[in-house]
């Protein structure tokens, strides 16, 4: 899935796109610098296949036909052409389709004015490194070292990473950082909002449960809490008995770990427990499974567990099977 995506509002308007059209016009845009190239009789094509577009863009359509259906309707407004082979869609960018970041004198709308600064210091130590390199070969390796230097030097004063137009999905963290000065250690399962001494974002004013942050059940309960928050919309119950079943969990899983546990906890799928709408007793119940999961980060789910029976059935059968044949073996030879 593509995170971002980068939409001329102004052009949008003067074309007259709707959200739908703009939105992954703004995608073919971009896609002659990751796309493969294709050359027809027509000319240079991109190959973008349907897929591609609902793999890259979930929040524009499911739907292959509805793709297709709106790659055509940026042909009709001339900003694309739009070509086949035998198994792929191509497209290519009109001359109108290519000023969507250009301004009225055709010069670009964002320059990247940063990239040729560190091509031009890239580009003067090579020159003096040739220039050298016919006087003083043996110089070349120094002047070669600092030339890189002065390019990372470079790099780093005007990096290049502004924007990401088609980057990779990976698992993403979204919890908050911790507070300045401390680091956050690595964990299987990042769901902890409180590790450290201190949360590692405020607290709402309106979480019910202990406030004092010295409790014993403080961290334990503002993870459950703010994480239960999260997946539910509503904050859970604090009663006696809630804050009885939380102390038992600590007094299991220790101090340390049971914040953690209970955080991973809310991050469970298993039927059961989601039928629960995780539920402190079914965390209590089997507090040292759910402290394993935690460790690995892997969830034994219902399924998960079938079949994982499943496999050990079908061994025991082949083993039965074998047995049968040994034995059978063994008796023939005595015949």
């Amino acid at each position: 899935m593509q995170y971002t995506i980068t939409i001329n509002q102004a052009k949008s308007v003067e074309w007259g796109l709707n959200a739908q059209q703009a939105l992954l016009f703004a995608f073919v845009y971009e896609c002659s610098s990751w796309a493969r190239m294709m050359r027809t009789d027509a000319g240079e094509f991109y190959a973008l296949s349907k897929a591609k577009i609902i793999e890259e863009l979930p929040i524009l359509t499911d739907k292959p036909d509805t793709a297709y259906r709106l790659l055509k309707q940026l042909h009709a407004l001339g900003l694309i052409e739009v070509s086949h082979t035998a198994t792929i869609t191509l497209v290519r960018l009109t001359r109108k389709g290519q000023s969507w970041n250009r301004k009225q004198d055709g010069s670009e709308k964002y320059p990247t004015s940063h990239v040729a600064e560190v091509g031009k210091i890239s580009d003067a130590p090579r020159k003096k490194i040739r220039a050298s390199s016919e006087k003083n070969p043996g110089e070349v390796g120094k002047k070669s070292e600092q030339g890189r230097k002065k390019i990372r030097r470079g790099s780093e004063k005007s990096p290049t990473n502004h924007e990401t137009s088609n980057q990779v999905t990976r698992d993403q963290d979204t919890n908050q950082d911790l507070q300045a000065g401390s680091a956050a250690p690595p964990q299987p399962a990042p769901q902890s909002l409180v590790l450290a001494e201190q949360p590692r974002c405020d607290i709402p004013a309106d979480m019910p449960g202990p406030k004092d942050q010295t409790c014993k059940t403080f961290k334990a309960w503002a993870n459950y809490a703010m994480a239960y928050r999260k997946r539910y919309g509503q904050w859970p119950v604090w009663n006696a008995k809630v804050a009885g079943q939380l102390g038992q969990v600590i007094d299991r899983l220790g101090a340390e770990e049971a914040p953690r546990v209970v955080a991973y906890y809310l991050n469970v799928n298993d039927a059961r427990v989601v039928q629960d709408l995780h539920g402190l007793g079914r965390l209590l119940q089997n507090a040292e499974s759910y402290r394993t999961q935690w460790a690995t980060n892997r969830q034994m789910t219902g399924q998960t567990a079938r079949q994982i029976e499943n496999t050990q059935t079908n061994l025991n059968s082949a083993q039965e099977a074998a047995d049968l044949l040994r034995s059978k073996e063994v008796r023939n030879a005595f015949l």
